[in-house]
């Protein structure tokens, strides 16, 4: 069970936003060991960044090779999210992809378009979404 529980350090002491459901997962644990992970919050993408990639980066590329947008997503994350360092291939996830690189994503999706599909891919300033 993996549950992230966020919430903000203050004079060295962890306060969750939600203190009810933090004691509650602890308590579930009561004398078994556990494991905890402490990392800096990463911006995952914004709304208006998701918006503009599946309704203009996908919905383009799904309708040029008539996929569905399903179709168009998972082959763009095979493309450009797969990673081969284990025995399988894993294909990552773009919803875990921080801002920055959700940005670096994208140009890599337009580039390849572009260069490999014939498929040009305006800039998000360049359309209405």
């Amino acid at each position: 069970m993996n549950k992230i529980h966020r919430g903000k350090v203050k004079k060295g002491k962890f306060k969750p936003n939600d203190p009810t459901a933090f004691i509650l997962e602890f308590a579930k644990l009561e004398g078994r060991e556990v494991e905890v992970t402490v990392q800096k919050k990463r911006k995952h993408r914004s709304g208006q960044q998701n918006k503009y990639y599946h309704g203009v980066v996908v919905a383009l590329i799904a309708e040029e090779l008539g996929y569905t947008p399903q179709e168009a997503h998972n082959a763009l994350k095979v493309e450009f999210l797969t990673n081969n360092d284990g025995k399988l291939p894993r294909v990552g996830s773009t919803a875990e992809l921080t801002t920055v690189e959700f940005l670096d994503f994208i140009a890599k999706v337009q580039q390849f378009a572009s260069e490999e599909l014939g498929i040009f891919i305006p800039d998000p300033t360049e359309v209405d979404f």
